[in-house]
This record gives C-alpha cells, structure tokens and sequence, in this order.
C-alpha cells in the first residue's frame, strides 16, 4: 500500500490483517534493508498489529525527492502523518540499527501517541559535534563511493564489515535472501540516507533521553559489544530503560535469533497497558 505525505510516496504493509481491537506496533528496518526484512520474524499472528513501513529512499517508497526529506526531523514527521491517516492514535516504534535511530527521534520529537519504544541494535547518535562533523564526512565519502562504483561493489563492502560478520555463520540460502534485498535498492536512495539520514547528520538525542516518559525496550546481541554498551550508556541515563542481551547474536538479532527476540518482546509488551 501507498501513501502520500508531502510529495514522498511511502509504502508500508501490515504483516497481519489489521483488527483495530489489538494495539498497532510499527517496524522500522535498517539501512539497505525494506519492510520485508521483518516478514520471517512475524510470521505467525501476534496480539498486536505490524505495520512495516518502508523508510525514504528503501524499498517501494520515494528515492527522487529533495535530499533534504531525508533528514530524520523531516522522515518522522512524515511518519507520524501516515499514522494520522490510517487512523492510529496510539502505537509501539520497534526499529533496527537506522530504523531504532529514527524511532528515537520519532519518540522525542512526537511522542503523544508512543505507547512504548523498542531499539534493536540503535543508537542516539552522536553526542560531540565534532565527532559527528568527523562522521558526516565519512558518511559523504561512502556516498560517492557509492553513486560512482555498482551498487554490487557496494554490497559487497556493506556485507564486509564487522559489524556483520555473525551473519556469515547464517544458512547460505539466508544469506542469499539478504544480499538479494540489498541488490534490488536503487544506488541514489542509498547514498541519500548516507549523507541526509546518517549518523553524521541526524541531531544527538543523548540529551533528550532523561525526558522519555513511555516505557523503552532496549536489544543487543551478545556478539555486539558495541551496541550492547551504547545501551548501557542509555540505561545510565534513563534508569527505566529495560536492557536485555540476545544470546548467540550479532547485530542484525531479528535476523540471527528471531524467535528469541520475538519472546523477549512479546514478555515486555505484555506489561504495559496500552489501548487499541
């Protein structure tokens, strides 16, 4: 399905039929991945709706608008709108790696209708200005690296890095999937959410954790020390953060370990009140 918010065409799909009896959580993938990613891991009907929604310049969503509708202030504010338009007044964010940034942000910046914010493998951002100026031009480089080689260099340097190395311990035929998903996106949209969406670019949200009222729920994998002490970091600063650690996971856990993480989730929503 498609949306129109302000020029960008947003495509999201609910992963069961909607029932507007149940709370709505809504599922934001990562960089290079789509609303697709979150398929295998919902696979089965939960006591909640799934709204995965593909993120500006992924998927079957807008790529050719201005690089400025990039920016995470601007995406969340078009992601709330969708919301207004399909009628939900109250709903979880669950977002992964890029997709737990802009959930934060969504969190912080329009919080009314947040019933409970879930990061798998996320990040504030960055706290120093001049550590995100050294990371924005790290970000552009990779870009134009990026928009002057092929998109299956690109992949190939992406898939490469540490950061995803526990995937290699994945089924092929598994492996094969996400690289394929990774193939189809368009070089430009990439490079956008590099350079406009990025770590570099995107406001620290450090200071605006303290002042988080609805209930977080915070993953890392145990293969990612990493993210598992920027969560601990987090948790120093919002005490009410609950902080969990998926056994035998790297980065991507929806992917590696997902029904252990589908539990961990289900067991946190379970003590929260929230209406449909």
């Amino acid at each position: 399905m498609i949306c129109q918010i302000r020029g960008v065409q947003y495509a999201y799909r609910w992963l069961q039929p909607y029932n507007n009896t149940l709370p709505t959580m809504v599922a934001l993938h990562g960089f290079t991945g789509t609303s697709e990613t979150f398929v295998p891991m919902f696979d089965q009907k939960q006591n909640y709706n799934v709204l995965a929604i593909d993120l500006i310049g992924h998927g079957q969503t807008s790529v050719y608008v201005h690089p400025l509708r990039y920016e995470i202030p601007q995406l969340v504010a078009d992601l709330a709108e969708l919301m207004t338009r399909l009628a939900v007044s109250e709903y979880f964010i669950y977002g992964y790696s890029m997709g737990a940034r802009v959930a934060l942000a969504w969190t912080v910046l329009f919080p009314e209708a947040v019933a409970g914010l879930i990061m798998e493998s996320g990040s504030p951002g960055i706290a120093a200005a001049a550590e995100r100026a050294v990371r924005f031009k790290q970000d552009r480089r990779l870009a134009i690296k990026l928009m002057e080689g092929t998109l299956v260099e690109f992949v190939d340097y992406w898939q490469s890095l540490p950061l995803f190395s526990s995937q290699n311990e994945l089924p092929e035929t598994q492996q094969m999937r996400v690289r394929e998903g990774r193939l189809r996106q368009i070089p430009f949209g990439l490079a956008m959410s590099l350079v406009y969406g990025g770590t570099g670019k995107q406001p620290s949200y450090w200071g605006a954790l303290a002042n988080i009222r609805c209930p977080i729920l915070y993953v890392a994998g145990e293969k990612d020390r990493k993210f598992q002490e920027i969560g601990l970091r987090m948790k120093e600063i919002q005490p009410t953060i609950t902080y969990q650690v998926i056994p035998a996971a790297g980065h991507c856990i929806h992917l590696e370990q997902p029904r252990m993480l589908l539990q961990n989730i289900n067991q946190w929503i379970k003590g929260i009140d929230v209406t449909a």
